[in-house]
């Protein structure tokens, strides 16, 4: 199957109103109490609410969802979503986005209430001009998300010469193959910072970690298959090396020589990883090595002859 039968592109949009502005009067009142130039920028807070922070909660988990489980196609905030993905992120956006409403709805009803006690909190420095009204205010506050089929040099439907449209069509599907390399090095560099954070957490039997430790190497071994457009054989490999790394977190915590083993498999799979990618192992390994201890300086007794 060719990239565009199993992936999508897709772009979140997100907004938030910050209720922070930038006091251009105050910041020089500043700078010439203090015959200072330039010291820095005041920023007044608008709003204090739990009920605005709760929105702004609701956008970074969206967001998170977002980049957790796709994986970046290009510098423009697209990213790719596998076809067998695509009915489990719809649900959880629009739930997101549900959420995301009513959160907003509440904070709007408040917010004439809010601003009366902002007056009183900032004394002088409130401006009525710093807050916009209801209906302004509504459209700062967005998610929203887009979702598009990925295109290839075939779907070029204009009329050229053949030496042109040669051309055209090589340039798009260059265009394409840096893409997808730098989604399967996207998929690496994911791979290789999940495995690592995992050794160098289970390889301290008193250090605490997070079910994500293993969550996110999960989350990745599952989106590789429907990553791997090209039977890429190394892809295939990392696969199987991230299943190996699979274990219950709990079990993980409760059992130190399960955690020993799983700091050692990790570490080795962390070395594969380069050597499969990047030919070489010596950075890594330097990069992992661990601390020598420290020698006892042990007194020698001597014995006395009877």
């Amino acid at each position: 199957m060719s990239l565009k039968e199993k992936t999508m592109i897709v772009q979140l949009n997100t907004s938030h109103w910050t209720a922070r502005k930038f006091d251009k009067k105050v910041t020089e009142e500043i700078d010439e109490t203090h015959e200072a130039h330039q010291a820095g920028r005041f920023n007044k807070t608008l709003i204090i609410s739990d009920l605005l922070k709760d929105v702004q909660t609701c956008v970074s988990k969206a967001r998170a969802y977002h980049y957790k489980v796709k994986i970046k196609w290009d510098d423009a905030g697209q990213r790719l979503l596998p076809i067998e993905l695509y009915f489990e992120y719809t649900k959880k956006m629009e739930e997101f986005r549900n959420e995301h409403k009513n959160l907003v709805t509440i904070f709007l009803r408040e917010y004439p209430d809010l601003r009366e006690k902002a007056k009183e909190r900032l004394n002088t420095l409130f401006n009525e001009a710093d807050y916009p009204d209801a209906e302004t205010l509504t459209h700062k506050f967005n998610i929203s998300y887009k979702l598009t089929p990925v295109s290839d040099s075939e779907d070029l439907r204009i009329k050229l010469s053949k030496d042109e449209m040669k051309q055209i069509k090589n340039n798009i599907q260059n265009s394409l193959s840096e893409k997808i390399n730098n989604a399967k090095n996207n998929i690496i560099s994911k791979a290789e910072t999940s495995v690592k954070a995992m050794y160098e957490r289970l390889k301290d039997n008193e250090a605490t970690f997070r079910d994500s430790l293993v969550g996110n190497i999960v989350s990745l071994k599952e989106i590789i298959p429907s990553m791997n457009f090209d039977n890429d054989q190394n892809l295939a490999s990392l696969e199987k090396l991230l299943n190996k790394l699979n274990v219950k977190p709990d079990k993980l915590r409760k059992d130190v020589e399960l955690r020993e083993r799983t700091a050692k498999k990790a570490k080795k799979i962390l070395i594969k990883i380069h050597k499969m990618y990047y030919g070489e192992t010596e950075s890594i390994v330097e990069e992992i090595k661990p601390e020598k201890k420290k020698k006892k300086n042990k007194k020698k007794i001597k014995r006395i002859k009877k």
